[in-house]
Protein backbone atom coordinates (compact mmCIF):
# COMPACT_ATOMS: atom_id res chain seq x y z
CA UNK A 1 0.00 0.00 0.00
CA UNK A 2 1.20 3.44 -0.99
CA UNK A 3 0.47 6.78 -0.11
CA UNK A 4 -1.02 7.34 -3.76
CA UNK A 5 -4.55 5.58 -2.37
CA UNK A 6 -5.33 8.87 -0.45
CA UNK A 7 -5.11 11.04 -3.80
CA UNK A 8 -6.57 8.17 -5.63
CA UNK A 9 -9.33 7.61 -3.16
CA UNK A 10 -9.71 11.97 -2.67
CA UNK A 11 -10.26 12.57 -5.84
CA UNK A 12 -12.64 9.22 -6.61
CA UNK A 13 -14.52 10.54 -3.52
CA UNK A 14 -14.83 13.88 -4.61
CA UNK A 15 -16.49 13.02 -8.04
CA UNK A 16 -18.53 10.45 -6.40
CA UNK A 17 -20.08 13.49 -4.33
CA UNK A 18 -20.23 15.62 -7.17
CA UNK A 19 -22.17 12.92 -8.73
CA UNK A 20 -24.71 13.21 -5.81
CA UNK A 21 -25.65 16.72 -6.46
CA UNK A 22 -24.11 17.47 -2.77
CA UNK A 23 -24.20 20.93 -2.26
CA UNK A 24 -20.67 22.80 -2.95
CA UNK A 25 -19.83 23.54 0.86
CA UNK A 26 -20.45 20.45 1.58
CA UNK A 27 -18.01 18.63 -1.03
CA UNK A 28 -15.51 21.36 0.47
CA UNK A 29 -16.02 20.74 3.96
CA UNK A 30 -16.00 16.61 3.80
CA UNK A 31 -12.63 17.07 1.26
CA UNK A 32 -10.78 19.28 3.85
CA UNK A 33 -11.47 17.14 6.85
CA UNK A 34 -10.31 13.64 4.98
CA UNK A 35 -6.83 15.84 3.93
CA UNK A 36 -6.93 16.67 7.34
CA UNK A 37 -6.85 13.34 8.83
CA UNK A 38 -4.35 12.37 6.11
CA UNK A 39 -1.91 15.24 7.67
CA UNK A 40 -2.66 13.93 10.71
CA UNK A 41 -1.27 10.56 9.59
CA UNK A 42 1.59 11.84 7.95
CA UNK A 43 2.22 13.25 11.64
CA UNK A 44 2.37 10.34 13.24
CA UNK A 45 4.92 8.72 10.78
CA UNK A 46 2.34 6.55 9.32
CA UNK A 47 0.76 8.75 5.50
CA UNK A 48 1.33 5.47 4.19
CA UNK A 49 -1.22 3.33 6.07
CA UNK A 50 -4.95 3.51 6.02
CA UNK A 51 -6.45 4.53 9.63
CA UNK A 52 -7.54 2.63 11.61
CA UNK A 53 -10.63 2.63 14.10
CA UNK A 54 -8.22 3.12 16.82
CA UNK A 55 -6.61 6.48 14.55
CA UNK A 56 -9.70 7.57 14.29
CA UNK A 57 -10.58 7.60 18.12
CA UNK A 58 -7.17 8.87 18.62
CA UNK A 59 -7.70 11.60 15.91
CA UNK A 60 -10.96 12.98 16.98
CA UNK A 61 -9.63 12.64 20.85
CA UNK A 62 -6.79 15.37 19.55
CA UNK A 63 -9.25 16.75 18.21
CA UNK A 64 -11.79 17.41 21.27
CA UNK A 65 -8.59 18.30 23.20
CA UNK A 66 -7.68 20.84 21.09
CA UNK A 67 -11.31 22.39 22.06
CA UNK A 68 -13.17 21.47 18.92
CA UNK A 69 -16.93 21.61 19.83
CA UNK A 70 -19.49 18.81 20.02
CA UNK A 71 -20.52 19.53 15.97
CA UNK A 72 -16.96 19.82 15.09
CA UNK A 73 -16.68 16.18 15.94
CA UNK A 74 -20.06 14.78 14.90
CA UNK A 75 -19.03 16.96 11.67
CA UNK A 76 -15.70 14.99 10.86
CA UNK A 77 -17.02 11.74 11.69
CA UNK A 78 -19.67 12.04 9.23
CA UNK A 79 -17.34 13.22 6.68
CA UNK A 80 -15.00 10.42 7.61
CA UNK A 81 -17.91 7.58 7.31
CA UNK A 82 -18.73 8.87 3.64
CA UNK A 83 -15.27 8.46 2.91
CA UNK A 84 -14.61 5.22 3.92
CA UNK A 85 -17.92 3.83 2.92
CA UNK A 86 -17.29 5.31 -0.59
CA UNK A 87 -13.52 3.53 0.07
CA UNK A 88 -14.83 0.48 0.78
CA UNK A 89 -16.93 0.66 -2.28
CA UNK A 90 -13.79 0.92 -4.50
CA UNK A 91 -12.29 -2.40 -2.46
CA UNK A 92 -9.47 -0.36 -1.14
CA UNK A 93 -10.66 -1.66 2.63
CA UNK A 94 -12.47 -4.42 3.50
CA UNK A 95 -14.46 -2.63 5.96
CA UNK A 96 -14.94 1.05 7.26
CA UNK A 97 -12.88 1.86 10.35
CA UNK A 98 -15.86 3.67 10.73
CA UNK A 99 -18.17 1.47 11.47
CA UNK A 100 -16.78 0.21 15.20
CA UNK A 101 -16.33 4.00 15.87
CA UNK A 102 -18.11 5.32 18.99
CA UNK A 103 -20.21 8.48 18.52
CA UNK A 104 -18.57 11.28 19.71
CA UNK A 105 -19.35 12.66 23.09
CA UNK A 106 -20.16 16.25 23.71
CA UNK A 107 -18.79 15.51 27.26
CA UNK A 108 -15.08 17.10 27.80
CA UNK A 109 -12.39 14.77 29.33
CA UNK A 110 -9.53 16.38 30.66
CA UNK A 111 -6.04 14.30 29.74
CA UNK A 112 -3.38 13.45 32.19
CA UNK A 113 -1.69 16.94 33.80
CA UNK A 114 1.95 16.83 33.76
CA UNK A 115 3.49 16.63 37.60
CA UNK A 116 5.81 19.29 39.00
CA UNK A 117 8.33 17.41 38.44
CA UNK A 118 7.59 16.92 34.76
CA UNK A 119 6.74 20.35 34.75
CA UNK A 120 10.42 21.22 36.16
CA UNK A 121 12.30 18.45 33.74
CA UNK A 122 10.46 19.97 30.52
CA UNK A 123 12.06 23.16 31.53
CA UNK A 124 15.51 22.35 32.73
CA UNK A 125 16.22 20.62 29.32
CA UNK A 126 14.88 23.64 26.64
CA UNK A 127 17.16 25.66 28.89
CA UNK A 128 19.62 25.66 26.12
CA UNK A 129 17.03 27.70 23.50
CA UNK A 130 16.10 31.13 24.73
CA UNK A 131 13.39 30.99 22.30
CA UNK A 132 11.71 27.47 23.09
CA UNK A 133 12.24 27.97 26.74
CA UNK A 134 10.64 30.98 27.17
CA UNK A 135 7.93 29.95 24.86
CA UNK A 136 7.70 26.39 27.20
CA UNK A 137 7.47 28.69 30.21
CA UNK A 138 4.64 31.09 28.87
CA UNK A 139 2.35 27.92 27.91
CA UNK A 140 3.10 26.67 31.00
CA UNK A 141 2.80 29.98 33.19
CA UNK A 142 -0.24 31.73 31.52
CA UNK A 143 -2.11 29.09 30.21
CA UNK A 144 -1.98 30.59 26.31
CA UNK A 145 -3.65 28.60 23.37
CA UNK A 146 -0.36 27.68 20.92
CA UNK A 147 -2.14 29.93 18.54
CA UNK A 148 -2.63 32.64 20.97
CA UNK A 149 1.35 32.16 21.50
CA UNK A 150 2.59 31.98 18.12
CA UNK A 151 0.29 35.35 17.32
CA UNK A 152 1.74 37.10 20.30
CA UNK A 153 3.33 40.55 19.25
CA UNK A 154 5.58 42.68 21.13
CA UNK A 155 2.73 45.03 21.46
CA UNK A 156 0.57 42.62 23.39
CA UNK A 157 2.85 42.74 26.06
CA UNK A 158 2.93 45.01 28.57
CA UNK A 159 6.18 44.55 30.56
CA UNK A 160 5.59 47.29 33.24
CA UNK A 161 2.86 45.64 34.20
CA UNK A 162 3.36 42.31 33.82
CA UNK A 163 0.44 41.34 31.65
CA UNK A 164 -0.31 40.23 28.35
CA UNK A 165 -3.63 41.30 26.24
CA UNK A 166 -4.60 38.40 24.18
CA UNK A 167 -7.76 37.66 22.03
CA UNK A 168 -10.21 40.40 24.22
CA UNK A 169 -8.27 39.16 27.36
CA UNK A 170 -5.74 40.25 30.24
CA UNK A 171 -3.70 37.67 31.35
CA UNK A 172 -1.41 38.16 34.46
CA UNK A 173 2.57 36.59 33.73
CA UNK A 174 3.48 35.25 36.77
CA UNK A 175 7.23 36.48 38.32
CA UNK A 176 9.45 33.44 37.25
CA UNK A 177 7.74 33.63 33.94
CA UNK A 178 8.54 37.55 33.43
CA UNK A 179 12.22 36.96 34.28
CA UNK A 180 12.42 35.05 31.08
CA UNK A 181 9.91 36.65 28.84
CA UNK A 182 11.88 39.83 29.77
CA UNK A 183 15.42 38.43 28.83
CA UNK A 184 13.92 37.07 25.55
CA UNK A 185 12.57 40.13 24.24
CA UNK A 186 15.85 41.82 25.17
CA UNK A 187 17.36 40.17 22.96
CA UNK A 188 14.79 39.22 19.96
CA UNK A 189 13.37 42.24 18.19
CA UNK A 190 10.51 41.04 16.13
CA UNK A 191 7.54 42.11 15.76
CA UNK A 192 6.14 38.62 17.26
CA UNK A 193 7.44 36.98 20.55
CA UNK A 194 7.84 33.72 19.16
CA UNK A 195 7.88 33.98 15.67
CA UNK A 196 7.36 29.66 15.44
CA UNK A 197 4.18 27.90 13.19
CA UNK A 198 1.49 25.87 15.84
CA UNK A 199 2.80 22.72 13.80
CA UNK A 200 6.66 23.49 14.88
CA UNK A 201 5.43 24.23 18.61
CA UNK A 202 4.20 20.76 18.68
CA UNK A 203 7.20 19.33 17.19
CA UNK A 204 9.47 21.03 20.04
CA UNK A 205 6.78 19.65 22.28
CA UNK A 206 7.85 15.77 21.97
CA UNK A 207 11.40 16.60 21.15
CA UNK A 208 11.70 18.00 25.13
CA UNK A 209 9.42 15.38 26.29
CA UNK A 210 11.83 12.55 25.44
CA UNK A 211 14.45 14.74 26.15
CA UNK A 212 12.96 15.02 29.88
CA UNK A 213 12.44 10.99 29.43
CA UNK A 214 8.27 11.98 30.19
CA UNK A 215 6.61 8.75 28.89
CA UNK A 216 2.90 10.66 27.71
CA UNK A 217 2.72 12.71 24.67
CA UNK A 218 3.30 15.88 25.20
CA UNK A 219 1.30 18.73 23.30
CA UNK A 220 0.39 22.28 23.63
CA UNK A 221 -3.37 22.12 24.90
CA UNK A 222 -1.62 19.55 27.64
CA UNK A 223 0.58 22.61 29.14
CA UNK A 224 -2.55 24.54 28.57
CA UNK A 225 -4.21 22.06 30.91
CA UNK A 226 -1.42 22.06 33.21
CA UNK A 227 -1.24 26.00 33.01
CA UNK A 228 -4.75 25.46 34.84
CA UNK A 229 -5.03 22.95 36.68
CA UNK A 230 -1.62 23.68 39.17
CA UNK A 231 -2.71 27.30 39.11
CA UNK A 232 -5.72 26.23 41.02
CA UNK A 233 -4.03 23.91 43.40
CA UNK A 234 -2.05 27.18 44.00
CA UNK A 235 -5.37 28.88 45.01
CA UNK A 236 -6.22 30.80 41.77
CA UNK A 237 -9.65 32.38 41.84
CA UNK A 238 -11.97 29.36 39.17
CA UNK A 239 -13.95 32.09 38.16
CA UNK A 240 -11.01 34.58 37.19
CA UNK A 241 -9.17 31.75 35.53
CA UNK A 242 -11.70 30.68 33.36
CA UNK A 243 -11.60 34.37 32.34
CA UNK A 244 -7.64 34.75 31.78
CA UNK A 245 -8.11 31.53 30.32
CA UNK A 246 -10.93 32.43 27.83
CA UNK A 247 -13.20 29.28 28.29
CA UNK A 248 -16.86 29.51 27.45
CA UNK A 249 -17.59 26.41 28.94
CA UNK A 250 -18.37 25.42 32.58
CA UNK A 251 -17.72 21.54 31.86
CA UNK A 252 -13.92 22.37 31.33
CA UNK A 253 -13.41 24.26 34.48
CA UNK A 254 -15.59 21.62 36.70
CA UNK A 255 -12.99 18.43 35.10
CA UNK A 256 -9.80 21.83 35.92
CA UNK A 257 -11.37 22.23 39.43
CA UNK A 258 -11.75 18.46 39.55
CA UNK A 259 -8.13 17.58 38.83
CA UNK A 260 -6.83 20.38 40.98
CA UNK A 261 -8.12 18.89 44.14
CA UNK A 262 -7.43 15.56 43.36
CA UNK A 263 -3.45 16.44 43.06
CA UNK A 264 -3.78 19.23 46.10
CA UNK A 265 -5.10 15.92 48.15
CA UNK A 266 -1.89 13.72 46.83
CA UNK A 267 0.56 16.71 47.27
CA UNK A 268 -0.70 16.95 50.87
CA UNK A 269 -0.75 13.18 51.53
CA UNK A 270 2.76 13.17 50.43
CA UNK A 271 3.87 15.85 52.87
CA UNK A 272 1.95 13.96 55.44
CA UNK A 273 4.20 11.03 54.97
CA UNK A 274 7.36 12.85 55.12
CA UNK A 275 6.83 14.20 57.86
CA UNK A 276 6.54 11.35 59.57
CA UNK A 277 9.92 9.72 58.03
Amino acid sequence: MTEAWWSYALKEFERHLRAQNRRPLTIHGYIRDMEQLRAWMLAQGRGNDIPSTHDLRRWLAELQEAEATGATLARKRSAARHFFDFVATLGVVRQSPVEQLELPSHEYVLPNTLSRQQVAALLRVSEGNGRDHTLLQVLLGCGLRVSEACALARTQVDLQNRLLYVAGRVVPVPDDVFVHLDAWLKQHHEILVFPIKQRMVRVLCEKYRMLAGIPEQVTPSLLRHTSAVWQLVDGADPDVLKIQLGHDRDDVMIHYIARARQLGENEQRSWQQESFL
